[in-house]
């Protein structure tokens, strides 16, 4: 590529950023009343040519003549009073988009997988299960866990997965986002082996460590790899396949776990990292990554494989660089954490992931098997796992539907208050059911019917949209960061709180606990009222600029 014509195109954004600037700060002053918009602060249109026709060969800054169709590229201007450029996205092709998400999304699904393993393999471990193929206690491959072995092959993952998502935020920012998805592929297999292979409890912990490790990158790199090459307009969609495909590996393992040897299930599930490493193979690397990396002509390669042919990546390509631009100008240091454009999406990524973590998901599902159980059904308890599951990933489904057409902050609310209802009612069932065992007979009903409502309204909302938020509204500068911390919150939190029910069980009985888990629904709504921002069809750009605008707006009006 031309180095003086690469030159030129960025004189040219950096421009339109400046008098991007000038031009708010002009308007503003205009409309000291009005609210500001979430506007993008490049692609100035009088600071370009009124079309990329109008650009001869030498202007173009990917040398020689473009292909590509140019008028996808011209944008329509949002605000007349500050003429800000948006890129008009109508031409962008959705199916390769999908196709990179659900490659990326994949990683979810092998973590589900490692998940959801330990529950059907538990009666096995144990020598609980008829399913056993080794019984002979002299074999090699016999294996009999007791209780506290058993917990520390369930615990570990937690351990691993902690690391993995304190390390995923500089890995992806050092080697790219696909390159360390495809790399996580390793830990996942080789822990596969390990395990499917176990003759001692040693070797089912390091298989259940790398698992766990590999688990936690996925989790801080591809929300953020999913939420930078979609459109604004698919985000909201794809942004629920990661949750989705995590629901999936758990079913996955659930019903393999209905007729298979422990073994056989760990077989199977080493293939996983193997479809995810083949699906990733043709997907191309984040465009903002590689121009980052000083890969622009890359990076235009990858835009229009993701985007299609009909569209014109030249004006997306400039606001990226651009955004580059700036953070390279602006070398991060620790004091940046204390800025509100820092900390703000960064706690507000922490908060999601505990009002996901206390809505009561877990208590929940270690009652499921009961509440089946008290309200009169017969299913075997691998059985009603399934069900579950079923139903959480058919919440899913419809979120996905409805993101888009309703927005994050009214879907979160709806999820919560959906949340805080169901787990009211179980647990206004099991106090009458400590107090009055008659009349929870005639209730017998309402149970089983609030596990169904409560699953179904967590897998639309409070399931995959934490994830989808916390790589939305953080800045491309401290993505990396942001991502790990947001990752390692939620993995903390599951801990804790899966450590805790027994103790808040004991203390406020059972029906204390739901309780307050619906209490803390309850909080979530408020704080989706008052504080979580809307980030449905807005640009990068544009959510970066909610949190500037909001502390510039209060420190005018202190």
């Amino acid at each position: 590529m031309d180095n003086t014509n690469f030159q030129k195109w960025v004189t040219i954004s950096n421009g339109c950023r400046e008098a991007t600037s000038q031009t708010k700060t002009v308007a503003n002053k205009r409309k000291s009343n009005v609210s500001p918009s979430f506007l993008p602060s490049c692609c100035h249109t009088s600071c370009r040519p009124s079309s990329v026709q109008e650009m001869n060969d030498d202007e173009n800054p990917f040398g020689g003549k473009s292909s590509r169709p140019n008028n996808s590229a011209v944008g329509k201007r949002i605000d007349p009073t500050t003429s800000d450029f948006e890129i008009d996205y109508a031409t962008a092709n959705k199916r390769p988009q999908i196709l990179a998400a659900l490659a990326a999304a994949f990683s979810a699904f092998a973590m589900g997988a490692t998940l959801g393993w330990s529950s059907p393999v538990q009666p096995q471990l144990q020598q609980n299960s008829t399913l056993n193929a080794v019984t002979d206690g002299n074999s090699t491959w016999f294996i009999d866990l007791d209780d506290d072995q058993m917990s520390w092959v369930g615990s570990l993952i937690n351990v691993g997965a902690s690391i993995g998502a304190i390390c995923g935020g500089y890995l992806m920012d050092r080697f790219g986002r696909v390159l360390v998805l495809m790399a996580i592929c390793v830990p996942y297999f080789f822990g596969w082996l390990l395990i499917a292979l176990g003759v001692n409890p040693v070797m089912l912990y390091i298989g259940r460590l790398l698992g766990g490790l590999a688990a936690g990158i996925s989790c801080a790199v591809a929300p953020c790899y999913i939420g930078e090459i979609a459109t604004p307009n698919v985000r909201g969609t794809v942004g629920f396949f990661f949750s989705t495909n995590i629901g999936l590996g758990i079913l996955f393992t659930s019903l393999l776990g209905l007729g298979l040897d422990w073994r056989w299930i760990s077989g199977i599930c080493a293939i996983t990292p193997l479809v995810l490493f083949a699906s990733l193979y043709p997907v191309p690397e984040s465009a903002y990554f590689l121009v980052k990396n000083g890969d622009v002509e890359k990076a235009s390669q990858s835009l229009q494989w993701l985007r299609g042919s009909r569209f014109n990546v030249d004006a997306e390509l400039a606001q990226i660089n651009a955004r580059v631009s700036e953070d390279k100008t602006q070398k991060l240091h620790l004091t940046d954490f204390l800025r509100p454009w820092a900390y703000k999406p960064i706690l507000i990524g922490v908060a999601v992931m505990i009002f996901q973590q206390f809505s009561g998901l877990n208590a929940a599902l270690f009652y499921s098997v009961e509440i089946l159980q008290v309200a009169g059904s017969k299913l075997d308890a691998l059985v009603a796992a399934v069900v579950v599951i079923i139903t959480l990933l058919l919440g899913n489904f419809l979120g996905a539907i409805v993101v888009s057409r309703i927005g994050r902050r009214p879907l979160f609310m709806i999820s919560e208050a959906t949340a805080c209802l169901s787990m009211c009612a179980l647990g206004a069932y099991f106090h009458i059911l400590s107090n009055d065992a008659d009349t929870a007979v005639s209730l017998s009903w309402l149970p089983l019917t609030s596990l169904i409502v409560f699953i179904s309204g967590i897998g639309m909302g409070l399931g995959p949209l934490p994830w989808l938020i916390s790589s939305e509204v953080l800045p491309a500068k401290i993505r990396g960061q942001g991502s790990s911390i947001a990752a390692l919150a939620n993995f903390g939190l599951s801990f804790i709180v899966t450590k805790t029910f027994i103790d808040i069980q004991r203390a406020v009985t059972p029906a204390g606990a739901f309780w307050f888990y619906g209490g803390f629904c309850f909080l979530g709504i408020l704080f989706a009222l008052f504080l979580l921002p809307e980030t449905k069809d807005k640009t990068s750009e544009e959510i970066g600029a909610f949190f500037v605008t909001e502390t510039v707006e209060r420190n005018q009006r202190e």
